[in-house]
């Protein structure tokens, strides 16, 4: 079923609120009150936990303030973090007639605190260090062959080395060190898994003011409570929710200083609307590809057609994802669909020239088994199709859009216009279901800043998005705004078929017992062409 959504349906219902104290952990941990609790209790029980794992957000870019952490806990051992690991720094520089200890041997007896991913990068560095948890010994003969290594004495003693280690990363870099040594996993005695988002309850909220006042420094204006709201809001839409807030803070924590710095006049406080305008500040400075973007569209390099009616042609929506949150910008893509006659190939033109990836590959296989499911009845489908991404040169992936390439191949297989004053994002299932996709808020927005630059205020626009993207809604002020006016018109939906009468104003049609659509539905229109073909072909 087709519902219109109202502007309340788009923004958060949280609020800041009053500050609670930090308790001493650093930014990367305050969210992860009971897995700091569990993995102290590893660290108290040395003789059942030896070697500990962490996965989380955040910790390995964090390896030394973590070390730092770990050094008010374990106040009688070393505790060693090295951010950059090699061979040499790991294992020392042995001389003719002296060595000087590397960080394993610093961590004789303590702690050595490593991030995974220079052992993704060095298998060979991974090996050795395994080789030495395996011995307890620094063996020089064992170190691979290498240019940090041909000035050592090899023959050098071994070296004796206990010691707990903790390795911290990402899920995807324990991922690909399990396929250099399937036994990785089972090597650890401990491990924790730190969610990277969490469920914002009542709880939480006070977490978050205390976490983001004590990013204010001295000398500069406070954070109002009012602009703790609006970068909880922020911090929300940017991890496209309206309740889950994503545990990669640092992006969060460098915004609230750049705005800082932005208003250190004058300033008594920072109140929302200093927060709201700050991202447009950084973009100024930083957001080459979007300007850029900005610019085709206003010169109209870039065609975006918003009037009149057009046959196979549909704006769709992606979304550019670059260094950060503040640089992702959505695209209002011409998604076009023509027929030919044929022997019913639908051809996927980005694929042909190595621009579609495996995702976008899929979705266009999937509408095409919703096609052909809907036709099976019909001898011969008798009718070529092809569809594009006008106006692409760049490489595409996620299936995103086949819900807007099954409505721009409809109109062409039926010959029906679609409204150029919409634009569809959507996944597809087999059987016509539109499925959740990601960045729906930078999509809507995207959609938005073209109707804003190139559009008209006396029209009225709309976007159509999956039903189950709305509880992800959380859209800033100046679109609830125009919501309010009638001029963006929002409207969410389960099932393709539910947008063909709004689309082309006919039902799409259910198939009777005798094997036909009802007479003026859309998919009648198709058989029609259909059978028009296939008489053609036997006179």
């Amino acid at each position: 079923m087709l519902r219109k959504v109202l502007p309340s349906q788009t923004e958060i219902r949280f609020k800041a609120a009053k500050p609670a104290k930090r308790n001493g952990l650093p930014d990367f941990l305050v969210f992860h009150k009971e897995e700091v609790r569990t993995f102290r209790q590893a660290l108290g029980n040395p003789g059942l936990f030896r070697h500990i794992l962490i996965t989380g957000p955040e910790i390995e870019a964090n390896l030394l303030q973590f070390g730092q952490y770990l050094e008010e806990i374990v106040k009688d051992q070393p505790v060693v973090a090295e951010p950059n690991p090699t061979l040499l720094s790991l294992a020392g520089f042995p001389f003719e007639n002296k060595y000087r200890p590397g960080k394993i041997s610093e961590a004789n007896g303590g702690l050595l605190l490593l991030p995974i991913k220079p052992f993704v990068e060095d298998p060979d560095l991974y090996y050795f260090l395994k080789g030495v948890l395996l011995t307890g010994k620094i063996d020089f003969l064992s170190l691979p062959e290498g240019s940090d290594s041909t000035n050592i004495n090899r023959f050098h003693p071994s070296i004796d080395s206990r010691f707990r280690l903790i390795l911290v990363g990402e899920e995807t870099e324990v991922d690909s060190i399990s396929q250099i040594d399937a036994d990785f996993y089972g090597s650890f005695d401990f491990k924790i898994h730190m969610p990277y988002e969490i469920s914002l309850e009542k709880s939480w909220l006070p977490v978050f003011s205390g976490l983001v006042k004590s990013w204010e420094k001295p000398g500069y204006p406070p954070l109002d409570q009012a602009a703790l709201d609006s970068l909880l809001e922020l911090a929300l839409r940017w991890n496209d929710s309206q309740t889950r807030l994503s545990l990669h803070l640092s992006e969060l924590r460098s915004f609230v200083r750049e705005v800082l710095a932005f208003n250190n006049k004058g300033k008594k406080a920072v109140g929302r609307a200093e927060i709201e305008a700050g991202p447009a500040l950084i973009q100024k400075r930083t957001a080459i590809h979007k300007r850029k973007y900005v610019e085709n569209i206003k010169e109209g390099l870039i065609s975006v057609p918003l009037k009149g009616k057009k046959t196979g042609r549909i704006n769709g929506l992606s979304v550019i994802l670059l260094q950060s949150s503040l640089l992702d910008f959505g695209q209002v893509n011409q998604v076009s669909a023509r027929v030919s006659l044929g022997s019913g190939n639908l051809i996927n033109i980005e694929r042909e020239v190595n621009l579609s990836g495996s995702l976008h590959d899929k979705g266009v296989f999937i509408l095409q088994s919703y096609i052909k499911g809907m036709f099976s009845h019909t001898q011969s489908f008798g009718l070529d199709a092809s569809i594009l991404f006008e106006q692409n040169s760049s490489p595409i992936d996620g299936d995103s859009a086949s819900c807007a390439e099954l409505l721009a191949l409809l109109s062409a297989l039926s010959g029906l216009e679609i409204p150029c004053n919409i634009a569809v994002t959507g996944a597809l299932s087999q059987y016509g279901d539109i499925l959740p996709v990601g960045s729906v808020n930078t999509k809507i927005q995207a959609w938005f800043d073209v109707i804003r630059l190139t559009g008209s205020s006396r029209d009225k626009y709309k976007i159509y998005i999956p039903k189950d993207n709305m509880r992800d809604l959380n859209l800033p002020r100046e679109i609830r705004e125009s919501m309010k006016k009638g001029n963006f018109q929002i409207f969410s939906c389960s099932h393709v078929e539910d947008l063909i009468p709004d689309i082309f104003g006919v039902p799409a049609g259910r198939i009777s017992k005798s094997g036909k659509y009802p007479d003026g539905s859309l998919f009648r229109i198709i058989e029609e062409r259909i059978d028009r073909k296939r008489d053609g072909e036997e006179t």
